[in-house]
């Protein structure tokens, strides 16, 4: 009984989430500013070359964790030969992941790269490896003609936009349940919209990856 008390300690001190997503969603100004980090960013260039690695202490007294291990991976759909050399990172730190973080974006309907690294990678999925799909950019979600956009001065979604991410989601969820085929548990619950410009849903996004439900 000691012993597995124990372990139960040890499991619970430390807590990895892995970053990953195509090249352009986000990822790294993500994680800049859910954890306060400066990592380099640019909107025109890919900048993560190698997985870059932040350890930090919990400041929350509600977290479950004392030490938080973040990891940003290079972006997918950056060239062909980048991919080959970067896949010995993802084979990796997805096989490390407590929380995998995979990013996306609102502003389009193209998904196809992110279902085929998700397949590939799925292999290397442990069974308690938690997913959470986060959806960047929502203030760039498009509207219907005559539907109010963005709100810049209250920093959040239309009430048009609102409906148009409840579809979002659906979109997103049946593509990463096709790819994912069963080997872990995935929910819509685990679907979060946000905006990392903005700030708008970071904070969920944030108690989403801690708690793990």
């Amino acid at each position: 009984m000691q012993i597995t008390s124990l372990f139960r300690r040890i499991a619970r001190a430390n807590f990895t989430v892995v970053s990953f997503g195509k090249t352009g969603v986000g990822k790294t100004s993500t994680l800049n500013s859910l954890y306060g980090l400066n990592w380099a960013t640019d909107h025109a260039i890919a900048c993560t070359k190698k997985p870059q690695r932040a350890k930090l202490k919990s400041q929350d007294s509600d977290c479950p964790y004392k030490t938080l291990q973040v990891i940003d991976l290079p972006g997918i759909g950056e060239s062909p030969k980048a991919e080959k050399r970067y896949m010995p990172y993802y084979r990796r730190w997805v096989a490390r992941a407590d929380t995998l973080l995979w990013i996306t974006q609102a502003d389009t309907r193209a998904y196809k790269r992110d279902e085929d690294f998700l397949g590939k990678l799925a292999e290397r999925f442990q069974p308690s490896l938690h997913l959470i799909v986060a959806i960047n950019k929502i203030d760039c979600l498009g509207v219907y003609e005559g539907g109010q956009e963005f709100d810049h001065v209250k920093k959040e979604p239309s009430r048009d936009q609102l409906k148009l991410i409840l579809e979002k989601i659906d979109d997103i969820y049946s593509v990463f349940q096709k790819a994912i085929d069963g080997r872990i548990s995935f929910d819509k619950n685990q679907i979060i919209p946000y905006t990392s410009f903005y700030g708008w849903g970071l904070d969920s996004l944030k108690n989403k990856i801690l708690r793990r439900s």
